[in-house]
């Protein structure tokens, strides 16, 4: 990815929507014994290119480190419905000085379920490590109870 391409708030809801979409394989520690190839965590991978090392956000205004924006994306995930997805990309549409590198978007849809639609509205600045960009800092805001296990 170039910086052109994330200097798109498309680049943002698409890393979004394609990690949403990424299955996600818990793997139980086995005691250090090596079992052979398996399940491939489709989930994990996406995330660790997208996000920089030491990313860190919020989430509805909870800071939280690297593993905290996982754990809350993981549980999003499990509200998302990728066939209800609605994509609203509007530079400065949330208050955040849209510059160079930062970006926003923001996201609807409704649950399987529910007649009620959720939104979620993300805002990132974004780093480059190894010739591409990626997330240093996600601020999500939207229903809390979507971002708890």
């Amino acid at each position: 990815m170039s910086s052109v391409a994330a200097s798109s708030n498309h680049w943002l809801s698409d890393c979004l929507c394609d990690l949403m979409a990424s299955p996600h394989v818990a793997m139980p520690p086995h005691g250090g014994m090596h079992l052979g190839p398996g399940p491939v965590d489709v989930f994990s991978t996406r995330f660790n290119q997208y996000f920089l090392p030491d990313a860190r956000g919020t989430l509805c205004g909870h800071p939280v480190d690297r593993d905290g924006l996982k754990a809350g994306l993981l549980a999003l995930q499990k509200r998302w419905n990728p066939e209800a997805i609605k994509v609203m990309d509007e530079p400065g549409h949330h208050g955040l000085p849209l510059g160079h590198n930062l970006l926003s978007t923001e996201v609807e849809w409704t649950p399987e379920g529910s007649e009620v639609p959720e939104v979620v509205v993300a805002e990132a600045s974004v780093g480059e490590e190894g010739g591409h960009e990626r997330i240093r800092f996600l601020k999500v805001e939207g229903n809390s109870a979507l971002f708890r296990s």
